[in-house]
């Protein structure tokens, strides 16, 4: 547990006991000082929850409360929106699994439902996007980020309790991740794919002032905005991106670009270099990032695609952390 979801702890207590944070502060440290540190300040916390008979279990959470490893936990939340339900097989049976996306005051978090009866509600509209619902018995997992898990022990209901201003992006410290399968057109989000094609960019001109394309009439570039101006040549590259769900066309501009290939903006004249590109696209294929952007629909191919403003490479550590969580073994 983080050192903010450990004051979170603290205040959680104090408010069920109706006394100073200090005060239980106080009795932390003395049950730790007992037991000469051989208990973490989470797990005093704990304990020091039962002696004052507050059941943190039966208390409703924040999202920004939860914490990966925390189970049987209680949150109202509002249902942002809802993914198609997939279908997956296991010792050759086939089983449907859920996702939705769930946010209150505080932040969002992707859910997850296993079982066939919280599914059957998503199926008959019991429930529905923008219904605020009250999950009892969910479990936090993930390695990089966290999901509430559902299964057939957990419950979904519909509530008739409001929530004014939910957070509908993910917190800065913990990126929700989204299935390339699960996109929706003209939603924000991030991901974490291969890149499995790179094509070479191209190039067009927009105004030096605004950033805004431009038009040429008599050999004078000419912006919608400030009328005759002097053009700035910008980039546009084109990949694909793979993340064992689904494979998306992506499109980057200028900073993304730079990040990528590893350049600045000054350098964009190596990028009509075949040389150059094709050593980059030896560096970058087969790599996971990170990426964040909105998806748009391209009428003209029938498809979706990903316009990345935000990329950054998956660290390796990751990546081990994540394979070693898949095959549980330690590391």
């Amino acid at each position: 547990m983080g050192e903010e979801s450990y004051k979170k702890l603290v205040e959680k207590i104090a408010n069920s006991a109706n006394l100073p944070i200090e005060d239980i502060e106080r009795r932390i440290a003395a049950k730790r000082a007992r037991l000469s540190g051989l208990i973490s300040p989470e797990g005093a916390a704990q304990v020091l929850a039962a002696e004052l008979n507050i059941k943190l279990e039966q208390q409703n959470f924040k999202i920004s409360e939860l914490s990966i490893g925390k189970r049987k936990v209680n949150i109202l939340g509002k249902i942002i929106q809802i993914y198609p339900i997939r279908k997956f097989k296991k010792n050759d049976k086939e089983y449907e699994l859920s996702t939705l996306m769930l946010a209150d005051e505080t932040e969002a978090i992707k859910v997850i439902l296993w079982d066939t009866k919280h599914i059957e509600k998503i199926k008959t509209n019991e429930i529905r996007e923008n219904d605020v619902v009250e999950i009892s018995n969910g479990d936090i997992r993930g390695t990089l980020n966290k999901e509430l898990h559902l299964g057939s022990y957990s419950e979904i209901k519909k509530s008739d309790l409001i929530i004014e201003n939910p957070i509908i992006r993910e917190s800065k410290n913990n990126e929700i991740v989204s299935n390339l399968i699960d996109l929706k057109q003209n939603s924000f989000i991030t991901t974490r794919a291969t890149i499995v094609q790179i094509y070479q960019p191209a190039f067009f001109n927009v105004c030096s002032q605004c950033g805004m394309k431009i038009t040429f009439e008599h050999e004078k570039a000419i912006c919608p905005k400030h009328e005759a101006v002097i053009p700035k040549e910008r980039a546009i590259l084109n990949f694909v991106l793979d993340d064992g769900t689904e494979n998306v066309r992506a499109i980057a501009f200028g900073e993304v670009i730079n990040e990528l290939y590893g350049i600045t903006e000054n350098d964009i004249e190596m990028l009509k270099d075949s040389g150059f590109n094709i050593s980059k696209k030896s560096e970058i294929l087969g790599r996971e990032y990170l990426l964040s952007g909105k998806v748009r629909f391209n009428a003209l191919f029938d498809r979706n695609e990903l316009v990345i403003n935000k990329i950054r490479e998956v660290n390796p550590e990751e990546i081990i952390k994540d394979m070693a969580t898949e095959l549980k073994i330690e590391i």
